[in-house]
């Protein structure tokens, strides 16, 4: 079953004196609920504005957009947050997480903004902060704990409310080597074990490795696509030959981090 669906997806942008700017042409996504999806290209390729349109940040300017069969831009503004915060779980570079709360207040929130059942929430968070190694932390601050620790507490505030499809924005932009691996293999891990349907944007190849799928984006169109097979250290290989014909700016990863 298509969890997203994306077609014809354009953006563009008229800046002062009437430059034309493509962001996007001609994009066509799918992704199937359970997936784990990455999307790669060169800095100013698309990638950002290609998230922003599936978070339902912006409007594409044609093509549309399809998440479990409804389309995000015919909804009026009360009811595309309501979406939002069902539909999408969110996991940024720099965590979002809020100083002021605990990482279980900061987990719960948005089944609080839902007014869900406080057994409901309870029986929600302690699976997902037991597999995600957080448990422990759930009483700290966010500035007691890593960066390592902060990403995972919002990879459970991302899939707590079970949405539909999550979106990742360079997830491990922020870590050294060894957070970056343990946050990886705990996404990957709850992909598998909740079927959770994951998309992240990227520009590391060691995280992509994770995924099932990369999608590969130059100059806002689609380059080209690959896909995992069972050895993980082939596939990190694999993308490293398509970076390297696409060109651009990217992390200088190491094999050893493979």
């Amino acid at each position: 079953m298509s969890v997203l669906t994306a077609q014809g997806l354009s953006k563009i942008y008229n800046s002062k004196g009437n430059i034309v700017c493509t962001a996007l042409d001609d994009i066509d996504l799918h992704i199937e609920d359970g997936e784990f999806v990455g999307v790669m290209g060169p800095s100013g390729s698309g990638k950002t504005t290609l998230l922003h349109l599936l978070a339902a940040m912006d409007r594409p300017t044609s093509g549309r957009i399809e998440i479990n069969g409804i389309d995000p831009s015919k909804l009026s503004d009360k009811k595309l947050a309501l979406f939002r915060r069902r539909e999408l779980g969110f996991i940024f570079q720099d965590f979002n997480l809020l100083e002021a709360l605990t990482i279980k207040e900061n987990i719960i929130l948005p089944l609080v903004l839902e007014g869900a059942d406080p057994i409901l929430i309870e029986e929600r968070l302690r699976p997902l902060a037991e597999w995600l190694q957080i448990a422990p932390l759930l009483k700290k601050r966010t500035y007691e704990v890593s960066g390592g620790q902060k990403q995972r507490a919002a990879i459970a505030r991302a899939l707590i409310n079970a949405p539909s499809l999550v979106l990742a924005d360079e997830l491990t932009g922020n870590l050294d080597s060894k957070s970056a691996k343990d946050v990886m293999e705990s996404l990957k891990a709850l992909n598998e074990r909740l079927k959770a349907t994951v998309l992240m944007v990227t520009h590391d190849p060691f995280s992509a490795s994770y995924c099932q799928r990369i999608v590969f984006i130059k100059d806002g169109r689609i380059f080209s696509e690959i896909r995992r097979g069972s050895n993980r250290q082939a596939f990190f290989q694999q993308i490293l030959d398509v970076l390297s014909v696409l060109g651009g700016n990217f992390n200088d990863v190491p094999f050893a981090r493979a």
